[in-house]
């Protein structure tokens, strides 16, 4: 038992960096990863830190933290790739063990569910998904949890202390991906009474403390807000105070999505622990009413899950601060009821594991799979490996007669990491712009014109180093750009390949063509 104890503890280390070398064995990833280094490159290039800019433009989509936090490690190892990538696995390991500490505060006598609950997270697929990627949500999940902390000390310790990191966090929280934060805080603190226990707490003192907090998270993230609206102009200042905020939530048209949306991906949100038949058996045995933890984080998840899903714009990555909610309480739910369990039940998710790499082997053969024309240059590494690794599972816990959530974890994030090795190496150059960003960057640097057809996201300037901005037209001014610019070129992504294009990739399941001369 010390033994395992001492795994639980310490193994977070060893399964971050498995789950780290995925970005080693994948390129950056078109359009967020791209776009999002490429709003970094272009605020080194200016030295203009307080407002991003993309192609030559103001960016107003997002603040600037995660610019800030590029920009601090070129700054000490020079500009490079694998620096500013390691941003996000970094945010990953500070998620685990601000998770630890959440659940240490949430059940300061289940020392287990502590232990256990960043090994829960770790290998829930959506947040493995994201963990490495560099983008902002892990970013934000850190002020969520942050948030999150300082409200339960809050609650157990009456502590001014503790309300001014709600505050920090939710200021850091607009700083890393805007008023979103208020989004995962509110709910939770507004709805106290039905996740408090102590008849002694004055709600007219927490009420009134957390708007001072929302305050200060204010004052923290105008300290920015205010100096970049003034450089940055009108429309850069109303769309940072308020389009990207109001506009977003009520009438946008980016990813606009029906209320119901988010359902279908419940199951998603729990994989791969929804398949393990004791979760569910535990869920009637626990003391609920008696629970604060378990009802803090229920109220955590369903409350913000309601909210999420009144809002118009919708991605399942936008969810991904709500994981730890999730992982907390499988932690505590795995951790509470020590009942005898069959060794069937406890082998079901090894086994969902098997058949998972069963379906990746035959995947050239399921119709619906095999007109995605990455999936034809399969073969059988990817389901064979996940195939044994369930083996794997499947035979040490029948041997122990009980699963283990370390031994599980470790396994899944392995075969996470396969996946991304296979995946990336299946889809070749569609997920790869690296070398048409050095075709762009060649051209540029020869003085010959380059534009792009369409919406163009950044996707070239920070891998091909680009100093100036692509052009940008629609496709019904090609004709005159090309009168114009007779030896210029332009990029365009259709639906074919062009038998004139100069140069052609996969671009996802679509094309990314250069003309020159003539649109044929």
């Amino acid at each position: 038992m010390p033994n395992s104890i001492q795994l639980a503890k310490w193994g977070l280390i060893p399964l971050w960096l498995l789950l780290t070398l995925s970005i080693f064995f994948r390129p950056l990833t078109p359009i967020d990863e791209t776009r999002y280094l490429s709003v970094a490159w272009e605020m080194w290039l200016r030295q203009e830190f307080l407002v991003p800019y993309l192609n030559g433009a103001t960016y107003s989509h997002k603040p600037p933290l995660l610019f800030w936090l590029i920009n601090l490690s070129w700054g000490i190892f020079g500009v490079n790739e694998w620096s500013a990538r390691l941003i996000g696995p970094l945010g990953a390991l500070l998620n685990l063990y601000l998770t630890r500490a959440l659940a240490k505060k949430l059940w300061p006598e289940q020392a287990q569910a502590a232990l256990l609950a960043p090994w829960v997270l770790a290998a829930t697929l959506l947040w493995a998904v994201f963990a490495t990627a560099t983008m902002f949500d892990i970013l934000l999940t850190n002020c969520v949890l942050l948030g999150m902390i300082g409200l339960v000390a809050v609650y157990q310790d009456n502590s001014m202390q503790a309300w001014l990191l709600v505050g920090v966090a939710i200021g850091l929280g607009v700083l890393t991906k805007g008023p979103v934060i208020l989004v995962h805080l509110l709910p939770v603190a507004l709805a106290v009474p039905l996740w408090n226990n102590n008849k002694t707490l004055s709600y007219y003192r927490w009420y009134g403390l957390l708007l001072a907090a929302i305050g200060l998270g204010a004052l923290i993230a105008l300290a920015w807000a205010i100096p970049a609206a003034v450089q940055g102009g009108e429309a850069y200042g109303k769309a940072i105070l308020w389009s990207q905020t109001a506009d977003r939530a009520i009438t946008t048209r980016i990813h606009a999505r029906p209320f119901w949306w988010y359902l279908p991906f419940l199951p998603l949100f729990v994989f791969p622990w929804i398949t393990w038949p004791r979760l569910w058996t535990n869920i009637k045995n626990m003391p609920w009413k008696s629970d604060q933890g378990l009802r803090f984080c229920s109220v955590w998840f369903i409350a913000c899950f309601i909210v999420f899903s009144l809002i118009q714009s919708k991605q399942v990555h936008y969810l991904v601060p709500l994981l730890p909610a999730i992982s907390l309480l499988i932690a505590r739910l795995m951790t509470g009821v020590q009942e005898k369990n069959s060794i069937i039940s406890e082998l079901i998710l090894p086994i969902s594991l098997c058949v998972l790499g069963l379906v990746l082997l035959f995947m050239p053969y399921i119709p619906a799979l095999a007109k995605l024309a990455w999936v034809q240059a399969t073969d059988s590494i990817w389901g064979g490996c996940i195939f044994c690794f369930g083996l794997l599972l499947c035979l040490i816990t029948y041997y122990q007669k009980r699963l283990s959530i370390v031994l599980a974890s470790s396994i899944i994030v392995c075969s996470i990491l396969i996946s991304f090795i296979c995946f990336f190496k299946y889809t070749g150059l569609a997920y790869n712009l690296q070398p048409a960003a050095d075709r762009v960057s060649d051209l540029q640097k020869n003085n010959i014109p380059v534009a792009y057809a369409h919406k163009y996201q950044g996707q070239f300037q920070f891998l091909g180093r680009l100093t100036k901005p692509i052009e940008v037209i629609g496709y019904g001014q090609v004709h005159q750009w090309f009168s114009q610019h007779p030896e210029g070129y332009i990029v365009s992504v259709e639906n074919k390949p062009n038998a004139h294009a100069r140069y052609v990739q996969r671009q996802r399941e679509r094309w990314l063509i250069f003309r020159k001369g003539s649109w044929e």
